[in-house]
């Protein structure tokens, strides 16, 4: 696993990690609301596509987790499916505004490596982007999973992936380093910390099978979102701009999933 550093304000620094994440996507989240076309939009991602034959086989009324739902959206599709979605958040002020826009969806504060919830209770449990963000590891978060799903219950991971793309650029950061030309993560002038892990293939099928998990699948996904990055950061093509627009057209037609693909999604079921 490799890790991914964030800047920040000087007295952030040393903040509770808990506080610093809550905090984070707390600011992220600000002013940002769930439009009818965000809802509408998650029947279009890869995730949907990849854990909806699972969820039609559970049928409705089964229960389900959003663990980490940020702007809920994902929570309430899927409520309106006839599923029993609670959406958890560390997020407070993020929760607070849900449960106003939405009183009747399942909207609740609370950490995903100890949500409170009994043994058991879910049927389902996904999560995206969220169990990478604390520096000691997955381990805890994996392991409240198998807690709080039944025998059989279904789990799927996002993470994002230390892809072919990424082991190149490491390996000549490291080459420069040892010839004194590479600073490691908060060196700089500006107060760095701890923002994510990022995963192969390998570790995330390790991460699955070690914490009682049989694997069903793993997959390269937001290729879209890969090839955004790799235009920006390896061209110099902002984002907007027509050449950015070339690139990732040219680039789509020359590179893989596996060299580009900003996440990996990994489907299992508890043992």
């Amino acid at each position: 696993m490799r890790k991914d550093y964030t800047p920040v304000a000087d007295d952030l620094v040393k903040r509770d990690e808990t506080r610093f994440v809550s905090d984070f996507w707390s600011e992220r989240w600000q002013g940002q609301s769930i439009s009818k076309e965000l809802v509408e939009s998650v029947m279009r991602r890869e995730e949907y596509r990849i854990m909806n034959p699972y969820l039609r086989e559970l049928g409705a009324k089964a229960k389900i987790l959003d663990g980490g739902c940020g702007l809920g959206e994902w929570t309430v599709l899927l409520s309106s499916q006839q599923f029993s979605v609670h959406g958890l958040d560390i997020s407070a002020p993020t929760i607070e505004r849900l449960k106003k826009h939405f009183p009747n969806e399942q909207f609740m504060v609370g950490d995903i490596r100890q949500t409170g919830f009994h043994d058991g209770f879910f049927d389902a449990y996904f999560s995206w982007g969220a169990f990478e963000h604390f520096e000691e590891g997955l381990g805890r978060c994996f392991e409240e999973a198998r807690r709080i799903l039944r025998q059989g219950g279904y789990l799927f991971v996002t993470v994002p992936f230390h892809n072919t793309r990424h082991w190149k650029e490491d390996n000549r950061a490291y080459r420069r380093s040892m010839h004194g030309s590479q600073d490691s993560p908060g060196s700089g002038k500006k107060a760095m910390r701890f923002y994510q892990w990022r995963l192969t293939r390998l570790e995330l099928k390790q991460e699955f099978e070690m914490h009682g998990f049989g694997l069903i699948s793993i997959s390269p996904i937001d290729k879209e979102e890969g090839l955004s990055r790799f235009a920006k950061h390896a061209f110099g093509a902002q984002p907007g701009t027509r050449i950015h627009h070339i690139l990732k057209m040219l680039l789509g037609l020359l590179v893989t999933r596996n060299f580009v693909s900003h996440m990996l999604m990994g489907v299992g079921r508890k043992l």
